[in-house]
């Protein structure tokens, strides 16, 4: 009953032994911290990434006074939370334990206005705006599964250098925000960041956009003619979206520029320096495209000079229930709304294949926010192609008369396929399933229809 009771509770509680392990977390952590209450309980603070993102951190407060502490804390998307923390002391004055009291801000604003707090709490919350605040980074990228947290640290630590960098990755994987969150890790941050979709845009309007025109190059076009995304993005980074569909004689042109830093407008007749950090991005898989013989190999090696590969969605499933509560809080403070997810729900998340990655599931979350007028989320009001987890059992799965050789032949073979479609090494194809490379070359070759030269 106790545990019914906590778990109902609107303010988030959680205990942490001294040994900074949490021994106890309520239903209502799992918004603040973007996991399942079950994946915080006998994890050590440092192992949860989201407790080390709300500053200033409470813990070596707490420890070295001894003594309850309220600090408001702010997260780097900028929400903020009013903590209290409280050490329980054993004889000898150490501590056991410490338990904190979580409650949103905006929450309490809200009861403010609406309810008329008495005269204590306001005067405890405005003590609160009298703390020190601090400086938060730029932080645009939400990873909580460690192959994420390790291309995001990738991409940072390659944001300071000018190379080109080629993003690759199913349609709705993130390969957008990636790119501007390395521009704003990068040198040239204050300059422009521009965008342009190269299959959106019908190809003679593409090159115009891209190198601009000189005055009078087209009838009706502008008199004194118009600069080019190249000459707007000077000193900045130009984000080349769905690079592949870039024509050959765009494809030839666009190699010039990065090769030699140097471009001419169309109808024009001086040269212009290009000094714009290119970041290109495909959904594609280029070296197929290469060998039909509809992408330059030449332009694809320039591109390449940095690779990274965002994994889909149904392969970061530490990532949903994360990216679920960053999209539900950014809608209910758009919309004034305040909705929470049950553990049904978030069931269901984690069993859905997400074709559409993390375009689909902000859409999702964006449609639920707005249409559901209750203050949980559940699952009864998922559309319809969503399913409630079910059970299924090793006798469903594998019935008597199936062949044990064939049914090991299919579970290798989708194994490598997708680890080597994830990978594209032979090296970490082996360290994913625990095989020597030697053998994951092998596996390759005989699992694999269209293998890189390089695996």
């Amino acid at each position: 009953m106790l545990k019914t009771i906590l778990d109902n509770l609107y303010d988030e509680v959680v205990a942490v032994d001294a040994n900074d392990r949490i021994i106890y977390a309520n239903k209502a952590s799992e918004k603040h911290y973007s996991v399942r209450k079950s994946s915080l309980v006998g994890k050590y603070v440092h192992e949860v990434p989201a407790w080390a993102n709300w500053e200033p951190n409470t813990l070596p407060t707490v420890k070295r006074a001894k003594k309850r502490v309220t600090l408001e804390q702010t997260s780097p998307l900028g929400e903020k939370i009013l903590t209290t923390a409280t050490p329980v002391l054993n004889q000898n004055n150490d501590i056991e334990m410490i338990v904190y009291n979580v409650r949103d801000v905006a929450q309490l604003e809200s009861v403010k206005q609406g309810l008329e707090l008495t005269r204590e709490l306001l005067e405890e919350i405005e003590s609160q705006k009298g703390e020190k605040t601090f400086a938060l980074p730029n932080c645009d990228m939400v990873a909580a599964d460690k192959e994420m947290q390790k291309l995001t640290a990738l991409a940072e630590s390659v944001a300071v250098v000018d190379a080109t960098i080629l993003l690759q990755g199913e349609s709705g994987t993130g390969k957008g925000l990636l790119a501007k969150f390395i521009h704003n890790k990068s040198l040239r941050k204050e300059a422009p960041f521009l965008v342009i979709n190269c299959a959106a845009i019908p190809e003679n309007l593409l090159e115009s956009e891209l190198f601009g025109y000189a005055p009078g190059t087209f009838t009706g076009g502008h008199k004194d003619g118009k600069k080019g995304l190249i000459e707007l993005a000077q000193g900045g980074t130009l984000f080349l979206d769905e690079i592949a569909e870039l024509s050959p004689n765009l494809q030839a042109k666009f190699l010039h520029v990065i090769q030699e830093k140097q471009f001419m407008p169309l109808g024009g007749r001086e040269v212009k320096t290009a000094d714009v950090r290119i970041i290109a991005a495909t959904n594609r898989h280029l070296i197929e495209m290469i060998k039909e013989g509809s992408f330059r190999e030449d332009l694809y090696y320039r591109l390449n000079v940095i690779s990274l590969l965002i994994p889909p969605l149904r392969e970061r499933p530490e990532d949903i229930p994360t990216l679920a509560y960053t999209f539900l809080r950014k809608f209910d403070k758009k919309y004034n709304t305040s909705h929470d997810l049950s553990t049904e729900f978030m069931d269901c998340l984690l069993l859905h294949p997400w074709n559409g990655n993390i375009r689909e599931l902000e859409n999702l979350m964006e449609r639920l926010t707005v249409t559901i007028k209750e203050p949980i989320i559940d699952v009864t009001h998922l559309p319809a192609h969503f399913s409630e987890p079910q059970e299924i059992s090793c006798r469903e799965l594998f019935p008597l008369n199936t062949s044990l050789d064939d049914l090991k032949e299919e579970i290798e073979k989708d194994l490598v396929q997708r680890a080597y479609e994830r990978y594209r090494s032979s090296r970490k194809v082996g360290k994913s399933l625990k095989i020597s490379q030697t053998k994951a070359s092998r596996l390759i070759r005989k699992h694999v229809d269209r293998v890189d030269s390089d695996s």
